[in-house]
């Protein structure tokens, strides 16, 4: 199956979310989020500091954050939500073959094809492939780059992986449902399609 604008027939509206309307689930997603950034940025750290020694070696020496640091940081974590939603994009390119849009909501970004529904798998794809694609392009980086840098690269890993939750909130819930559904991404949310049965 591969995505289309009409949706097939004797599929009917299972479910929806709108971020922008429901605030209270926006707000436990953006809090789930920071918790689920603090236990990937111990397991991240963990992981880069046993690939690299020299960096564990500056992590116990300690590191002092000034206004700089501060600044690069902010930098990094805006360069990692402009990848995030560029590889979102490019995905639902690749499957469709038609440009996304691209916005931001309260308390998050987004690409999105609100006139096109896309098949689970295709779905799926799209919904994840930032969180993998980042972490592993991130740790092979781990070994390239002077350990001056590691801080910030994985700092970028970091916020990309705590960025993601409402990708894996939604991708777990497209997961869970048989085969032949259709999602579509409205930017500030999800419709899923099912087949009318009767």
């Amino acid at each position: 199956m591969q995505p289309t604008r009409t949706l097939p027939e004797k599929f009917v509206l299972a479910w929806k979310l709108d971020l922008k309307q429901n605030t209270r689930l926006n707000i436990i997603l953006q809090l789930i989020g920071l918790a689920w950034m603090a236990l990937a940025g111990w397991l991240l750290t963990s992981l880069v500091m046993w690939l690299r020694p020299d960096f564990s070696e500056s992590i116990r020496k300690g590191i002092s954050i000034n206004l700089t640091g501060a600044l690069l940081i902010l930098v990094v974590m805006i360069v990692t939500i402009l990848l995030h939603e560029l590889i979102h994009g490019l995905f639902f390119w690749v499957f469709a073959h038609a440009r996304p849009e691209f916005g931001v909501g309260p308390g998050y970004a987004y690409a999105a094809m609100p006139d096109w529904y896309y098949p689970k798998r295709q779905y799926l794809a799209v919904a994840f492939a930032p969180l993998l694609a980042l972490t592993i392009l991130g740790l092979l980086a781990c070994f390239f780059v002077p350990h001056t840098w590691l801080g910030l690269l994985l700092a970028g890993i970091i916020i990309n992986a705590g960025g993601a939750i409402g990708d894996i909130y939604v991708g777990w819930r497209v997961a869970r449902e048989l085969e032949q559904v259709w999602v579509k991404d409205t930017g500030d949310g999800f419709e899923l399609y099912r087949q009318q049965v009767g």
